[in-house]
């Protein structure tokens, strides 16, 4: 199966980069694809021309490269920082870009936090965000004191995540294959 993966912050030092990778990693394990769509190395301007309305400007590149891996995707997982109980800016943004790319499209969410919420707030308005897109809210995996769980480089820190990522990886293909 074909997934995609957002890593939702473009902040400087981001501690979000360990889950993303790890993520990733776990999924090709399993014999999977999955995409990194990295929003620290894409040019998301702020809500322009969207996809879905005709217009005269063009709408920017990442987002028509962002068009096509949604619509090329079994399936969506969101990788965020919890920032002031909601997600960052930058992604409300870019996936507001799209509407109906998203239409019964399965979402899977891992949020994170340096305390010990783990990012369930960021869920919650995830889950909203989803279901007004018409779209299919699916499994979560909330990390909390993300440095201490896992490296940079994707590397689990915490041994009760191990688990925990190989049991979300599992649901979310059964969640994606199960329309």
């Amino acid at each position: 199966m074909n997934f995609l993966t957002i890593l939702g912050t473009a902040r400087e030092n981001r501690k979000s980069i360990g889950p993303a990778k790890a993520v990733l990693n776990q999924f090709e394990e399993k014999g999977h694809t999955s995409k990194l769509f990295d929003l620290k190395e894409k040019e998301i301007p702020p809500l322009g021309n969207r996809t879905y309305v005709e217009d005269e400007s063009p709408v920017p590149e990442d987002i028509q490269e962002f068009s096509r891996l949604v619509k090329e995707a079994d399936g969506i997982i969101i990788v965020t920082p919890e920032y002031n109980h909601s997600i960052p800016g930058i992604l409300k943004t870019t996936l507001d870009y799209l509407y109906p790319e998203y239409r019964e499209k399965a979402f899977m969410y891992v949020t994170v936090s340096g305390g010990s919420f783990g990012g369930v707030r960021a869920i919650s308005h995830l889950h909203d965000i989803t279901l007004e897109f018409k779209a299919r809210p699916g499994p979560e995996m909330p990390v909390s004191n993300v440095s201490k769980s896992f490296s940079k480089t994707g590397e689990i820190l915490d041994g009760s995540y191990k688990d925990r990522l190989n049991d979300f990886v599992d649901n979310s293909v059964d969640f994606a294959k199960n329309k």
